[in-house]
């Protein structure tokens, strides 16, 4: 009896722990200019938001992958403006965008511009975020 009654003790304690938990967040680090690897990355987020709903993403877009987040270039604007809708923040790091001679004015609405996007990834590890190079 008092074994029963220590596993429903920590099986109690286990399930107001869960319950209790900080939000999940995870930065994604997007680097490559390949249409698939953004379509993975946007399939890889619907997941985690499926999964999770009170999950906190980030992706970090830098280098050739920024070109997804202009207006004359994307093909994926639609999936875009749905994970903005779901408070994902999709960020663009302006040193790429400089480099690549990138206005702010070409981004798609909604896209949170970073400084540099290596430090945006390295605050956000520092802030205790889960980091993820995406990829499929």
């Amino acid at each position: 009896m008092k074994h029963a009654l220590f596993v429903l003790f920590l099986f109690c304690g286990g399930v107001s722990r869960s319950q209790t938990q900080d939000p999940l967040r995870i930065v994604w680090d997007m680097s490559a200019k390949d249409t698939a690897e953004h379509s993975a990355i946007f399939r890889q987020v619907n997941n985690v938001l499926t999964a999770d709903p009170t999950a906190r993403i980030e992706v970090v877009f830098h280098g050739n992958a920024i070109w997804v987040l202009t207006k004359d270039s994307s093909l994926h604007a639609q999936r875009i403006q749905k994970e903005l809708q779901r408070g994902v923040i999709l960020a663009a790091c302006n040193n790429s965008m400089r480099r690549l001679k990138v206005d702010p004015s070409q981004l798609l609405p909604g896209i949170t511009v970073v400084p540099v996007a290596m430090i945006e990834l390295a605050r956000k590890q520092q802030e205790g975020w889960s980091y993820l190079k995406a990829g499929h």
